[in-house]
């Protein structure tokens, strides 16, 4: 502008104002610029990632002057290749120092594009982009490539004040996975890529895209008549969720979502338990590609299960990008063996509420024969309590304040379940003698996997009534948690992790994970015993922990600590609760807080051929509305405070029981309407 220049001169920016449409997707952002000579324009900013093509993302700039008119020169320089990423904090959670992507290619025919990669997973990303010179034909956007390989974009014009001046660009974003797969060439792929923003504008994109998210909503929508404040927070965390997750069958969902660089943008155990069941009851196609990542990394989990010293079975990583262990601190880390069996849960529970016959065949099957063959090698039998016990020593539950643990419960339960299942599914296949054959399953195998389930050794304290953590648990002193100052939480970057491990301290759920997790077959008591224990020495320095408490608490009548507990957790990220979300989402805690919902104040539980709700409402809600999918079929629930009304909306129909009140939905018989009381 005139003799000042950005690059060179101090422009004060002040950010006026952020707006996301969570129904349309698009992020509007105004600035007031001001300049030394006090120039001053405002600059709008407005992107969206496609959901209508998942390889686009568009964004469009608007530079109105308020109090100048002189010539303005506009470059935009595309420098995504040195994006240094550095820790400069202690905490441990922020990711390293990620270095920079290596530039692998950039063609020589004057097109806009790069290949690059990551120096340490060698995760490729290419990268094509257009300006749109059809939506500002004067001035003329020119394109341009100096020494450095940087491309951009250059334009320069008269400025009037309050005149608009706009410029798009569009972006094309893939992957290496075609490149590696199809053996493709780098210029084919870029010229594959640069079809989807060929002949095409940023409306157009963003019209096509926000269809989609119409869609969404649509079918996947959270709706609480009662509580605004919440229900944004809802809306927000669905809204992330939906963005997050992959859908290529090759990647998963960081447990920072796509929003920032904490973890090392690596995946956990959060997707398969926390984040899956969303996507699986209401859009199993996205919970099937998640899934499907899982099955197209085994061969490396067999690998490292091998490479750890296990004659079979498959180890998949406690933290992972590519399919590699990627853990830092194996203690609280590897160690957490429990993601094997984590894995086998979320399929069971993807195949129980979709009736996916050829993905349990050909694919998951696979993977809870080849988990369960882990717990077979990583474990053995002892004696305790005079008799003979399987048993799973030297691992890490869900709870990091405890490590390297003998019968960790949650663990041990989840192992437990994983061996059932794939005695289940093997004997559900046993007249496939092709598939048996392949697998290399064996009747003698299957009958150990029985046996070492039913005397699995799930420590119980007697005295207490309550579930045991782990093996001695009742031998270690309490940590008077109440006493501690909060500036000292969370405590795992204040206290020496072996002071943790030596107390009675949980930072999250991990117990009462299994009363979560398996409500059949627990008395209201033991529910009570386990979360009255166990509550009030978790500090909840994990934004995994508050739902899971909501969850326990709406079963066992503790309103208000329900209620407590479901609204820190849905508002973690849009209000910023643990004071981190510059470093990420926390996408584990989004999908937490959906299941707070459905599993604690709907009291949704679900097997393979029927669908309960023992619905417990906020006494401040006056109605709850969502859909699910549920073998095959859609439903739509409404929740009053005395009342429920099922409509089937799509499919065969199915039986819904309110209370132990089973009806049958058919498409003659498509709504019926439940009353209730409150049980406690």
């Amino acid at each position: 502008m005139g003799d000042e220049d950005s690059l060179k001169d101090h422009f004060h920016v002040e950010n006026i104002d952020k707006n996301l449409d969570m129904q349309t997707g698009l992020l509007h952002e105004l600035f007031s610029v001001t300049t030394p000579d006090n120039r001053n324009f405002n600059l709008v900013v407005e992107s969206f990632a496609s959901l209508s093509k998942p390889n686009v993302y568009g964004v469009r700039y608007s530079i109105i002057p308020t109090n100048f008119s002189d010539e303005i020169e506009v470059i935009k320089v595309h420098d995504y290749i040195n994006q240094k990423v550095h820790h400069q904090e202690d905490d441990i959670r922020v990711a390293d120092d990620l270095g920079q992507m290596q530039l692998d290619f950039i063609p020589d025919n004057g097109q806009p594009s790069y290949l690059v990669t990551t120096f340490r997973s060698q995760q490729g990303i290419i990268l094509t982009y257009k300006a749109n010179e059809n939506f500002a034909p004067n001035p003329k956007i020119e394109y341009f490539k100096d020494a450095n390989n940087h491309y951009g974009y250059r334009s320069k014009y008269f400025a009037k004040p309050g005149s608009s001046k706009d410029f798009e660009f569009l972006f094309a974003i893939g992957d290496i996975h075609p490149l590696v797969n199809a053996n493709m060439y780098s210029d084919q792929y870029l010229s594959s890529l640069d079809n989807y923003i060929l002949d095409t504008t940023f409306k157009s994109e963003l019209m096509a895209s926000a269809q989609v998210w119409q869609t969404f909503w649509l079918h996947s929508d959270v709706s609480i008549d009662g509580d605004p404040a919440l229900q944004l927070c809802v809306r927000f965390n669905l809204f992330e969720l939906n963005q997050s997750a992959g859908r290529d069958e090759q990647t998963g969902i960081p447990a920072k979502g796509l929003t920032g660089n904490g973890y090392g943008g690596h995946f956990f155990w959060d997707t398969e338990i926390f984040m899956l069941p969303f996507f699986t009851y209401t859009q199993p196609k996205i919970a099937k590609d998640l899934l499907m990542f899982r099955y197209h990394t085994l061969q490396i989990a067999k690998e490292q299960a091998s490479d750890f010293g296990l004659g079979k079975g498959a180890m998949y990583p406690w933290r992972t990008i590519n399919g590699y262990e990627s853990s830092a601190y194996w203690l609280a880390g590897q160690a957490q063996f429990h993601i094997n069996a984590d894995i086998a849960f979320a399929i069971e529970q993807y195949y129980e509420i979709t009736s996916d016959e050829s993905f349990i065949r050909n694919y998951g099957f696979e993977i809870i024969l080849e988990t369960a063959r882990f717990w077979m090698e990583y474990g053995n039998y002892a004696e305790l309590g005079g008799k003979r016990q399987f048993v799973l020593n030297r691992v890490t539950g869900p709870d990091e304040y405890s490590a390297l643990v003998d019968n960790n419960y949650y663990t041990n339960v989840l192992a437990q379940s994983n061996l059932r299942l794939a005695v289940k599914y093997a004997r559900k296949f046993k007249g496939d003698d092709g598939m048996l054959s392949r697998l290399n399953v064996t009747a003698p195998e299957i009958k150990e996997m029985e046996a070492a389930a039913n005397a699995m050794y799930l420590p119980y304290d007697k005295k207490r009534n309550v579930k045991l953590q782990f093996q001695n648990f009742e031998q270690l002193p309490k940590m008077d948690i109440a006493s501690i100052d909060q500036s000292m939480f969370p405590l795992l970057l204040h206290y020496h992790p072996l002071m943790l491990y030596r107390h009675q301290v949980n930072k999250q759920a991990d117990t009462v994970m299994v009363d979560f997790m398996f409500p059949q077959g627990n008395t209201l008591d033991q529910l009570k015993a386990d979360y009255e224990f166990y509550e009030p020495i978790t500090t909840h320095d994990s934004s995994l922990s508050k739902a899971i408490y909501a969850i326990i608490a709406a079963r066992i009548g503790k309103d208000q600590q329900a209620y407590d507990f479901f609204s820190q957790a849905v508002q973690t990220d849009l209000m910023d609760v643990h004071h981190n979300t510059k470093n990420g989402i926390h996408a584990g805690s989004l999908g937490a807080a959906w299941e707070g919902i459905m599993y604690g104040f709907a009291g949704i539980v679900n097997n393979a051929t029927s669908f309960s709700l023992k619905p417990h409402l906020p006494t401040t809600w006056n109605c709850l509305k969502f859909k699910v999918h549920l073998y095959g079929s859609e439903f739509k629930f409404t929740i009053y405070q005395d009342s429920v009304e099922v409509e089937l909306l799509s499919g065969k129909g199915a039986d819904i029981s309110v209370y132990d009140d089973k009806k049958h939905l058919t498409p003659k018989n498509a709504k019926e309407t439940w009353t209730y009381s409150n049980q406690f």
